[in-house]
């Protein structure tokens, strides 16, 4: 067995394994480690899963180091120049005619990289959009497509609970989710607005209480 932590990154509801190696975690402590997309932050989820080791395609990576107050500064003060760009984001979709919904930029810790993040219904091309984005970042442009719980979780927000969102707050993963968990949780017929969230979809908290549910039984 390999124990492992899970970090979860600010644009994604996935979470990812890595090792703590030599060093001590403790649940919300923000970690640096190394991506396929370069050097980055994210923030620990969970602690001492154990996962076994013959079941891995290939060995988790161990993390580089708990982020210090210096890479805390840096990380923000990424996130806040990504923020910056999200006018001409805006501005260039609309100018260029595209389907698709700016949602957020992000810049990578090391800065070399800046990541838009859309949401769209249908394929797009958005060849002619990178292009214009590079010369007005100065950067190595991603464009990256995301679902509406993903958005949710990134623009944050209030569910009808008056409680934030569950994926900004504490989400590890995008619950499935039936309307028939729905109906049986309302004893009459269901009204749509009390069981969708900010995304659009079903409520991931009819999950929670379907566990609970079935717990009792």
């Amino acid at each position: 067995m390999v124990k492992v932590i899970g970090v979860q990154f600010n644009s994604s509801l996935k979470t990812y394994d890595f090792k703590p190696g030599r060093h001590k975690v403790v649940l919300n402590d923000h970690v640096v480690v190394e991506t396929v997309q370069g050097i980055e932050v994210g923030k620990v989820i969970y602690t001492d899963k154990e996962v076994e080791a013959r079941e891995l395609e290939e060995p988790h990576k161990e993390i580089i180091r708990v982020a210090d107050d210096k890479d805390i500064s840096r990380w923000n003060k990424m996130r806040e120049e990504g923020d910056s760009y999200m006018p001409l984001f805006r501005q260039k979709v609309s100018e260029l005619g595209l389907d698709m919904k700016p949602i957020s930029v992000e810049f990578s810790f090391d800065g070399d990289r800046a990541i838009f993040f859309f949401t769209a219904e249908n394929r797009v091309d958005f060849r002619e959009l990178i292009k214009v984005l590079s010369r007005g970042a100065q950067k190595q442009v991603v464009m990256r497509q995301i679902g509406p719980r993903d958005e949710a979780k990134l623009l944050g927000g209030y569910g009808i609970c008056g409680q934030r969102v569950c994926c900004d707050r504490f989400l590890t993963q995008a619950e499935s989710v039936s309307m028939d968990m729905a109906r049986e949780q309302y004893e009459t017929n269901v009204n749509a607005n009390k069981v969708t969230g900010l995304c659009g979809r079903l409520m991931c908290c009819l999950a929670f209480e379907e566990g609970e549910k079935k717990v009792k039984k």
